[in-house]
């Protein structure tokens, strides 16, 4: 049997659940502003992903099939048998929750993902070097750190300065967190784990999709708009937000969490307009 996911659950017992899901170079107090807003009316599972926070260190990180397979054995330790997920993810959590709602359409009953969507295109040159580079610096700082840790850490946060990584996390991360953007190459470079990474997603159930519309680009498609409004989903860009928008705007994020929430909670219940 896989392990789970390392994860705490607060809010209300007998509410319904949500799974939140971080990224890059985050751990779960990434959703602190989202569960003092939704604690009181759902019970939060709260996950961190191998390597990252206090977890344990796995040598060389996860791929993503095994980090799909945790991520089902935590739904079975932490749901009801038959009942599906929300998931509340970010950035590579976005993704892992694209990969398991894609493997296991059963499981999800509904998404709300964070400045990363299922498709992205960049539209101009730059900004595919800029996408690209900053991937390929973070694999090298990944295996610097496997053969020199400190100086891997060193760079990596030092590297994280120019990404505008909040600085409340710059000194707690380590070159082991850059694991999932060595996956992610592998499977685009070698058609041997191609398999293993994202493709030609649909999603099949109603997906919320915010993103920081103060950047300069954006790690999502005009196809993948047009995929959330199919699902039965909506979309919006927060005005002068970066990446971490649960942070620098979690009053607005927070409100169209909840109001898409309690739509849903609405109509599964057959009060919906």
């Amino acid at each position: 049997m896989p392990q789970a996911l390392h994860y705490t659950i607060e809010g209300q017992p007998d509410a319904p659940n949500l799974v939140f899901i971080h990224g890059w170079p985050d751990d779960a107090s990434l959703w602190r502003h989202q569960l003092t807003a939704l604690g009181h009316d759902y019970r939060c599972v709260m996950v961190t992903l191998p390597n990252f926070g206090e977890t344990h260190d796995l040598r060389g990180g996860c791929d993503f099939p095994t980090l799909l397979a945790m991520l089902n054995q935590t739904l079975n330790e932490t749901l009801a048998p038959g009942e599906k997920a929300t998931l509340v993810t970010h950035d590579w959590g976005s993704y892992i929750g694209y990969l398991f709602e894609q493997a296991h359409p059963e499981r999800i009953a509904r998404m709300i993902a964070l400045d990363v969507g299922g498709h992205a295109d960049p539209e101009k040159w730059w900004q595919a070097a800029f996408l690209a580079g900053y991937q390929w610096t973070l694999v090298l700082l990944w295996a610097i750190g496997g053969v020199i840790p400190p100086l891997g850490n060193w760079l990596t946060r030092q590297f994280a300065r120019l990404l505008k990584v909040p600085p409340v996390r710059r000194p707690a991360m380590r070159s082991r967190f850059n694991y999932p953007y060595f996956f992610l190459w592998r499977g685009m470079l070698f058609k041997r784990w191609r398999d293993q990474i994202l493709q030609s997603y649909r999603p099949s159930c109603p997906v919320l999709y915010l993103w920081g519309a103060g950047k300069p680009f954006h790690f999502h498609s005009d196809r993948w708009l047009e995929l959330v409004e199919a699902s039965g989903g909506r979309y919006k860009g927060v005005e002068g937000a970066w990446h971490w928008l649960q942070l620098s705007h979690a009053d607005e994020v927070n409100a169209e969490i909840e109001g898409w929430l309690g739509a849903r909670r609405l109509e599964a219940k057959g009060l919906g307009g």
